[in-house]
C-alpha cells in the first residue's frame, strides 16, 4: 500500500462522514422534531362508562342478534358446545378465567380473582385488548355502550337449567 491509496481511503471516509452529517442537519432543519399542535385524527373514546344506566333500557332481542352475529363465531351458547372460546352459558357472575377445560391466556388469568359482573363485562366488550393486554381474543370491541348493555342483558339469559326439587329434571 502506498501513501496515495491511504490518502484516498482517508478522504473517502472523511467525505462520507461530512455528507452524512450535512444530510442529517438539513433533514432536522426541514422536518420539525415536535408533535403537531392538534392531532391528525382522534382515537375513539375508550374511557370506562358506567353501564348500569344503559341496562335499564337494554334491548334483549338486539343483544341476542349481536351475540349470535359476533360472539357465536367463536363461543358456544349452549352447555357442552365445542368452540374456539369458552362457553358463554353462566358467564355472568362466574369468576374470570375459571371455566374448567379451557386454556385461558396468561393476560386473562391475571384477572382470575375477579367476577364477570355487568361493569366488568362492559369494559371487556369495549376492548378486550385493553382490558387484558395480551389476550388471545381477536375481537376489536363494541364502542357503543348501549350495544354492550344489550349484549350483557342477553348474556344474563344464558343460564344452565336448574333441576326441579321434586323431579330432578331440568326445566
Amino acid at each position: 500500500m502506498d501513501s496515495r491509496f491511504l490518502n484516498r481511503v482517508a478522504v473517502s471516509a472523511l467525505l462520507s462522514v461530512t455528507v452524512m452529517a450535512g444530510a442529517l442537519i438539513a433533514a432536522r432543519s426541514i422536518v420539525p422534531d415536535t408533535a403537531p399542535v392538534t392531532p391528525a385524527f382522534r382515537l375513539p373514546n375508550v374511557q370506562t362508562v358506567p353501564v348500569a344506566p344503559f341496562l335499564a333500557r337494554a334491548n334483549l332481542a338486539h343483544g341476542g342478534q349481536l351475540v349470535r352475529r359476533i360472539c357465536a363465531q367463536c363461543h358456544s351458547l349452549a352447555v357442552g358446545g365445542e368452540s374456539a372460546g369458552p362457553v358463554l352459558v353462566d358467564v355472568t357472575g362466574r369468576n374470570i378465567a375459571s371455566l374448567p377445560g379451557y386454556a385461558y391466556s396468561a393476560a386473562l388469568r391475571q384477572h382470575s380473582g375477579q367476577v364477570w359482573d355487568d361493569q366488568g363485562l362492559s369494559d371487556w366488550l369495549m376492548s378486550p385488548a385493553r382490558y387484558a393486554a395480551g389476550t388471545r381474543m381477536s375481537f376489536a370491541g363494541l364502542s357503543d355502550v348501549q350495544d354492550r348493555a344489550d349484549v350483557i342483558v342477553f348474556l344474563h339469559t344464558l343460564r344452565t337449567p336448574s333441576p326441579t326439587s321434586t323431579t330432578g329434571v331440568a326445566q
